[in-house]
This record gives structure tokens, C-alpha cells and sequence, in this order.
């Protein structure tokens, strides 16, 4: 009997027949090969690698079959690997190089356990292949020049001389890392597929093609209630109501004939395990072979019992209504004879209503002239408002002068006493200056004509303004300002000069309220959607019925409160799109807050928008 060639032979005259032999030139360069080797092929081609030099061959001569194995070796699609005695790799193939990511200097002479990982490597030498002489189809790992992993599928055949020594080795690896994920990728498909099956939220059946069940699914069971072993290998007709099983059969047997994959679904009556009948809508989905014998049918169930029950109880229902529609028409009729009663009586009172709503429309008309009159009267205030205040401003602004230069002696000197009365005129004409500004803003911001410049605004800078605007007057009463800004706060699209109004007046508040040698905190913190501003002091504290009527012009004017700032505090924060208020408890202190938006309320021309701020 011929001996079987070895794995390595096999592949490289495969590789020959695919055509993978080329021939460099049309020259030739022949290598002799003993002729005792010539029946030995493997040993032939180990020999020709192992003694020839790259310089050797220039051409290859196509006509000797250990020259077209030299071709094939150096051209196969598959890595290629010969060591001598002392499993040193002494030869290999280009393909091999791109497998491994190794080049010449790292491949030759290299112990090949090492391209194994240890565990791997153990597993090779218990197959004891030096003892068996070839493995064929081995799977296993190798290790990469970068120390990847990879899944391969390694041939081995061991060489020996004619006395039987172990000369070498020489073997085949195929990567199968794509192979490997195909089939994971394939598993889980597979997994993913058996789990819808299971898991679907309607029954379904698998038959065969004489109508055995060969799987069904848990809602099939639940619905039945058997288990999957109880039914598989009985027929699909056992299970269906007797009246119809005749029919069902020769239903299903014109579907195979029709040889379609689908033939519309149809409605059948089934038998559970407790003898309940139940009605199904049936979709059968049949499978065939190329030759056109039906594989298998995959079929759909959708319960239709409740809708028969409600179905027969619509028809029900339908006659009734159809009573009780003719005993209501007579009944209408009745009624409808004395809504025209009723209609004539309603017809007079529509008349009436006329009368009234022709006097109500006139009503409307005068207080509509009312209103224009009242539009033009607030016109002629604000009017007055601005010019009043600029001919005091002008007046004060005069007197503020005379009394400065009176005070620098620029005039003449001054006796003791006329420099505090001058100092007091001094201070009285600035608060009648501020009393007249606040005057001029709560009346722009009731007409909603305040003008507003918002721009990117530091808010840590901000109070650093307003804190330090302030800190003379805290000075006066040896007062510390604590801080405490959240360093998270965004810039704010804001009015700057309108804000920092706001703060130096409570800030001012506060200090006017506080004890001396106390002390007041301001807090800044971010919201979700908005920025938290604190001012706390420590002084009396507000009641708390006066605490909602703090921010009312009219409570200011009633109450004799100096100033309009909490009015015009109020109106800056509402028109910014944010809230005021304040949290006080008597002997306690209070605590003045209000919010800015971080997205602020603007118009199409980036103003903001006029609020009821009174």
C-alpha cells in the first residue's frame, strides 16, 4: 500500500492546482536532487530549503516538481514552517512574517515554543507528536510579535532520516481568529433567534411536513397548558376542535400542494388541555427544499377568543339599542314638542338680552373714552414727572455747588457753626437728589420705558463692585461683609449698573439694620436654572405681616420708609425674568433674596420684556 503524503504535500499541491506557480523569467536554473529523495517529497523540499541560498535561483524552472513546491511554499495563503532537530525555526514562508508580525531576524534560529503561550505549548507536547509523526487539524493559540493572541489551526509532521532520527519538523498554520468569531457570532444569533422564539408574546408551532409538532414556544404552552414534552411528536390536528379537523387536514394539505410560502392566515378552534375551546387566527409559513419538498411550517397564533366573546356580546348589545332607540324616538318626539315651547319662550328672552347688551356696549364706549383720557392724564404725569425732575436736579445740582465751594472757603471763611449747617444742607440736598432718581425709575418702570443694557457679566466681579461701593458706610458701624460665591456660577446676560443698584441697596438696608460691630453675609449660589443671590443681617427682623408689603411703593410712602429702593429692587429683578422676597424673623434678622434666570427673558430685539412689576 502507498503511503499517504503528508499534510504539508497535500496543501502544496493543492496550492499548484489553483494555479498559484508563476516563473520569473524564461531562463533556467535546475537544483539536483538526489534520487533517493525524489520519492521522498518532503523530505525533498526540506532538504532544497534548508541548503538552498537566495542567490542560488534567480529563475525557477516550472518543470521540477520540488521547484513548484518551492513556488507554492513561498506564495501560500497559509503560514509555513520548518525547524531543525532542536525545534529551532530554520525556514518559513513570506506568509508566515505577516501572521506572526515577525521579520527574518526575529524569526530564524528561534525556539518555536516560544510563539506558543505556555499553557498552549504544554498542550502541544501531550499530544507526543514526535512519537505519533504527524497531527493533523489541531487548534490552538500563538502569540504575536505584539504579544496579541491569535486563533490558528496547525498541521504538524515530523521529519526523520532513513535510520528513523528526528531531523526536523515542518508545519502548517492556518488563521482561524475570523472563523472562530463567524461561529460566536453565529451562536449568538442562533441564541438570539431561539430566545425570540421562546420569549414571543404570542404562541407559535413548528410542524413537520405530515403535521407533527416538532417544537413549540412558552406562550404556546402557557396558553394550552401543556408542556413542551407532551405535545412534540403529536399532530398539530390532535389539538383542534373536532367539528374542524377534517377541514383543518385538507387545509393544510392544499397548502403543500400550492407549494407558496404563504397563503393568508385563516381562524380555528382549539381544544386546551382543560377542554377549554379557544379561537385562533392561524398564519402557516411554509419552508421547502430546492427539489420543492415542504421542510417544515412555522406558524403564527393570535388569540381571538376574547374578541368572539365580545363580538356575540356586541350583537347582543345591538338589538337592545336597536329597542331602545325606537322607545327614545317617541320619547323625543315629546320632548321635542315642548322644546318648541320652550324655543318661542327663548326667542323673547334673546330680545331682551338685545336691549341689555346695546346698553352694555354703550357703557363700554365710555369707559373705553375713560381710558384714553386716563392714557393721556399718565402721559401728561410722566411728562411732568421728567421735566419736574430735571429743573429739581438742575436746582440741586446748583445749590449742591454753592454750599461745596461755601465749604471750601473758596467765598470766604466760615464760622464753625455755618460749616455744620452748610454740611447738613450738604447732605439733605444729595438725599433729595437720590429721592428724585428713585422717583424718575419707579415712574420709567411703571411705563415699562426704563431702558435696559444687558451684557456678559462676572458675577463674582459684580459683588466685589457692589461690596466695595458700600464698605465706607460699613466702616461707620465697624461691620464685616463675608462673602460666599459659588465658583460654578456662569456669567450672566444681565444689566451690570441695574443689578449692582439693586445689591448696594440691600447691602445698604442690611447695614442700616445691623447692630454695630456685627456682621452681614452675602451668598451667591447656582439653582438648575437660575442664580441664587443672599443678603443676611442680624438686626430686628421684620413682622411678618409686613414682610409681602416691604416691596409696595404705597406701603414705602404709608409706612415712611426713606427711599423707593425696594420698589425699584423689585421692578429690576422682575423685569431681569427673576424673583424678590425676603425671609425675617423678629429679634432673628432677615435674609433679602432674589433669583436671575441663567437663560434671562428677552424680546426679538434683545430687550427685556416689560413686566406688572406694582
Amino acid at each position: 500500500m502507498k503511503k499517504e503524503d503528508p499534510e504539508i504535500i497535500k496543501t502544496l499541491r493543492q496550492e499548484e492546482r489553483l494555479g498559484t506557480l508563476h516563473a520569473q523569467s524564461s531562463g533556467k536554473h535546475t537544483i539536483v536532487i538526489p534520487r533517493e529523495l525524489e520519492e521522498e517529497p518532503l523530505d525533498s523540499i526540506f532538504t532544497f530549503l534548508r541548503h538552498r541560498k537566495d542567490q542560488d535561483i534567480k529563475t525557477i524552472d516550472l518543470g521540477d516538481p520540488i521547484q513548484k513546491y518551492r513556488i507554492i511554499f513561498d506564495n501560500s495563503a497559509v503560514a509555513i514552517m520548518l525547524t531543525d532537530e532542536n525545534e529551532r525555526i530554520v525556514h518559513w514562508n513570506k506568509y508566515t512574517e505577516k501572521l506572526l508580525g515577525m521579520n527574518r531576524e526575529e524569526l530564524m534560529m528561534r525556539p518555536v515554543k516560544y510563539l506558543y503561550p505556555p499553557e498552549e505549548w504544554k498542550k502541544i507536547r501531550l499530544e507526543n507528536i514526535r512519537q505519533k509523526g504527524i497531527q493533523y487539524h489541531m487548534e490552538t493559540k500563538m502569540v504575536r510579535n505584539d504579544n496579541e493572541h491569535i486563533d490558528v489551526d496547525i498541521s504538524l509532521s515530523v521529519l526523520k532520516d532513513r535510520i528513523g532520527n528526528v531531523i526536523g519538523s515542518i508545519g502548517i498554520v492556518k488563521d482561524n481568529s475570523q472563523n472562530k468569531q463567524m461561529k460566536q457570532a453565529l451562536r449568538a444569533s442562533e441564541e438570539q433567534f431561539k430566545q425570540l422564539y421562546e420569549k414571543a408574546p404570542i404562541p407559535y408551532h413548528t410542524l413537520s411536513s405530515d403535521g407533527k409538532i416538532t417544537d413549540v414556544n412558552e406562550k404556546w404552552c402557557k396558553l394550552f397548558g401543556y408542556i413542551k414534552e407532551e405535545v412534540i411528536g403529536n399532530s398539530i390536528f390532535d389539538y383542534i376542535h373536532g367539528d374542524e379537523q377534517e377541514a383543518a387536514k385538507a387545509s393544510f394539505q392544499e397548502k403543500i400542494n400550492s407549494k407558496k410560502s404563504y397563503t393568508g392566515g385563516h381562524e380555528r378552534t382549539y381544544i386546551t388541555k382543560n377542554g377549554e375551546p379557544r379561537v385562533f387566527v392561524i398564519h402557516d409559513f411554509l419552508s421547502f427544499n430546492e427539489t420543492g419538498d415542504m421542510l417544515s411550517v412555522y406558524s403564527t397564533m393570535e388569540d381571538i377568543t376574547g374578541r368572539k366573546k365580545i363580538d356575540e356580546e356586541l350583537h347582543k348589545a345591538h338589538y337592545w339599542l336597536e329597542k331602545k332607540v325606537q322607545e327614545r324616538t317617541v320619547e323625543l318626539s315629546k320632548e321635542n314638542l315642548l322644546l318648541k315651547k320652550r324655543n318661542n319662550e327663548y326667542k323673547r328672552s334673546i330680545g331682551e338680552l338685545h336691549i341689555q347688551l346695546e346698553k352694555l356696549q354703550k357703557s363700554q364706549k365710555k369707559i373705553e373714552q375713560q381710558n384714553v383720557r386716563l392714557k393721556k392724564l399718565d402721559h401728561i404725569k410722566s411728562n411732568f414727572l421728567n421735566v419736574t425732575s430735571h429743573e429739581l436736579r438742575t436746582s440741586m445740582a446748583t445749590i449742591r455747588g454753592y454750599v461745596e465751594i461755601l465749604l471750601m472757603k473758596s467765598l470766604g471763611p466760615i464760622a464753625e457753626e455755618q460749616r455744620k449747617g452748610l454740611e447738613v444742607i450738604l447732605t439733605n440736598t444729595d438725599r433729595l437728589d437720590q429721592l428724585i432718581q428713585d422717583t424718575l425709575d419707579v415712574s420709567r418702570l411703571e411705563s415699562g420705558t426704563m431702558k435696559f443694557i444687558p451684557e456678559k457679566t462676572d458675577i463674582g466681579k459684580l459683588i466685589q463692585y457692589a461690596t466695595g461701593t458700600i464698605q465706607p458706610v460699613a466702616d461707620g458701624k465697624q461691620i464685616k461683609i463675608m462673602k460666599e460665591i459659588d465658583e460654578k456660577i456662569p456669567e450672566l446676560n444681565i444689566d451690570q449698573e441695574r443689578i449692582k443698584q439693586v445689591l448696594v441697596h440691600l447691602l445698604h438696608n442690611a447695614i442700616s439694620a445691623s447692630p454695630e460691630g456685627s456682621k452681614i453675609s452675602v451668598r451667591v449660589n447656582r439653582e438648575p436654572e437660575e442664580v441664587l443671590f443672599e443678603i443676611q443681617d442680624f438686626g430686628q427682623g421684620i413682622p411678618k405681616n409686613k414682610q409681602k408689603k416691604i416691596f409696595d411703593i404705597v406701603y414705602q410712602i404709608d409706612s415712611g420708609i426713606e427711599g423707593l429702593g425696594f420698589t425699584i429692587a423689585r421692578g429690576v429683578v422682575l423685569s431681569h425674568g427673576g424673583k424678590i422676597w425676603v425671609d425675617s424673623e423678629q429679634g432673628q434678622g432677615s435674609i433679602f433674596r432674589f433669583t436671575l434666570p441663567i437663560s434671562p427673558i428677552q424680546d426679538q430685539e434683545g430687550k427685556f420684556k416689560k413686566v406688572d412689576i406694582f
